[in-house]
């Protein structure tokens, strides 16, 4: 069996489009895939996560994508995404590794553009309308004044579902340079925004994509390693 789940943005076909819609669709990050095929000796769920260079303490990363169900040995399935960037935000009381993020009002955004936002509770939880602000190359949350500690957390996602996040607090500062390194991983009990300590994440490997390559086989073999390579 093999299923595939697109994060990708879902558009109608250019000859269908306008001349503005056209250039739009033209301008978009270039669609990724990694197949993940599940050739060990017992079922999993396949998740896909990204990890920082150098890892922050008080930053998690998170199950970013993962699949609905435990993959049957001989099955796969397969992620598809584009790099655009949104902020997140998630009631999640005290952020530690396995609690749940619930990716709730994503606001897009871009690491050159608008990279700013706030996260305020009035009227309601929720982030700003982001606007350009320094650095330049970053993406930056600020905690407003009424956001209490160890309630709810913000971050960062790709396509739409949140990659990394971090706990909130009142009058806080975040700044998160996206540098995407993606990760592919097998296990039990998880599930899209499950919060991770990648300390003790096992069966995983980096899944880098090679200049001018943008869609990779992972096969998880009998001893439980990951093969990667070119599709």
């Amino acid at each position: 069996m093999s299923i595939h789940i697109s994060y990708a943005r879902k558009e109608m076909p250019l000859e269908q489009r306008s001349s503005q819609q056209v250039k739009a669709a033209l301008a978009q990050g270039t669609q990724y895939s990694l197949l993940l095929k599940n050739e060990s000796a017992q079922p999993w769920t396949f998740y896909v996560y990204q990890k920082m260079p150098q890892q922050v303490a008080d930053v998690f990363s998170l199950a970013w994508f993962c699949s609905p169900y435990q993959i049957r040995v001989g099955d796969q399935i397969r992620f598809t995404w584009e790099i655009d960037y949104n902020f997140v935000w998630s009631d999640t009381g005290q952020l530690i590794a396995g609690v749940d993020f619930l990716a709730s009002g994503a606001k897009d955004c871009s690491p050159a553009g608008k990279n700013t936002t706030e996260f305020s509770l009035s009227p309601g939880p929720g982030l700003s309308a982001p606007i350009q602000g320094p650095p330049s190359g970053s993406l930056v949350i600020n905690d407003a004044a009424d956001v209490p500690n160890n309630r709810f957390s913000v971050g960062i996602g790709m396509s739409g579902t949140g990659t990394y996040c971090v706990q909130a607090g009142t009058n806080l500062k975040h700044t998160f340079t996206p540098t995407p390194s993606y990760w592919v991983a097998a296990g039990t009990n998880l599930k899209i925004g499950t919060v991770l300590n990648i300390d003790t994440v096992t069966q995983t490997d980096e899944a880098k994509f090679p200049a001018a390559v943008y869609n990779l086989n992972c096969v998880l073999q009998g001893d439980n390693t990951w093969e990667i390579s070119p599709a």
